[in-house]
């Protein structure tokens, strides 16, 4: 009986460690989205692979980071090597991927500052549920300390992983003043996004929308110091940009 109850015991914990040891499949402290809730968000594709998350913002065209589409300095990848998948939460099926006709990279671009991109796409969507823009912020918008944001993505998750689901995270607007004592990172065109440790962006969000409400105030650029540490998550606040951007979809 001694025997059994051991063997039964040790078959628990051989149970127990593989359950612990199974990927989360979730964003870096997040959750699976839901269908239709994020129509904005598309995976940016290099060579048919998701490399980073973008937002739509015209029936034609994709708000994402420029490090994401940029070959050397402010000089985009080839556009023939770009498309979007767009209208599903699957970055692997579902919806329909769109070829991109053109890259535009701010001419600014580098060292992760003026870190915005605008992709165009070889054909107007149409807008549906599942498909549709999402509305820019305005550029005398200002969002105070402790505002509630969403971020979507697809990046890597606490496995090392990229999960199949789009995943959404709930962070809060830093002040800049405060992203400066935390990182040294309080310039004026950029949106820190404060976090608990454990949560966060990592490598395939970049690009993705900072969403308050129903506006979107900026675009992740990157994490400090590897995925979900103590340190802020820098975005480029889109306030800043929406002269360049509405030039570039007039």
């Amino acid at each position: 009986m001694a025997g059994k109850r051991f063997i039964s015991c040790a078959l628990f914990a051989v149970l127990f460690a593989v359950a612990s040891a199974s990927p989360s499949s979730r964003i870096w402290g997040g959750s699976d989205a839901a269908t239709n809730q994020h129509p904005h968000v598309v995976s940016v594709r290099v060579k048919d692979a998701h490399v980073c998350t973008g937002s739509l913002i015209a029936n034609n065209a994709v708000l994402t980071a420029a490090s994401c589409v940029t070959k050397v300095a402010t000089e985009p990848i080839d556009s023939n090597d770009c498309s979007v998948r767009v209208g599903s939460i699957n970055q692997y099926a579902g919806g329909k991927i769109v070829g991109c006709n053109s890259i535009v990279i701010h001419p600014s671009s580098g060292n992760f500052l003026h870190n915005l991109a605008v992709v165009f796409l070889k054909e107007s969507l149409e807008f549906t549920e599942k498909i549709n823009k999402i509305e820019l912020a305005a550029a005398d918008e200002v969002y105070e300390e402790g505002t509630p944001v969403t971020v979507t993505g697809w990046g890597l998750d606490q496995s090392n992983a990229s999960p199949y689901k789009l995943q959404q995270v709930s962070m809060s607007v830093l002040s800049a003043a405060e992203c400066e004592l935390q990182a040294g990172y309080g310039y004026d065109s950029i949106v820190c996004l404060q976090h608990p440790a454990g949560t966060g962006i990592c490598r395939g969000d970049e690009g993705a929308g900072v969403v308050s409400g129903k506006q979107l105030i900026s675009v992740a650029s990157f994490a400090f110091g590897g995925c979900a540490t103590k340190y802020p998550d820098i975005s480029t606040k889109v306030s800043v940009y929406r002269e360049w951007i509405d030039s570039l979809l007039a």
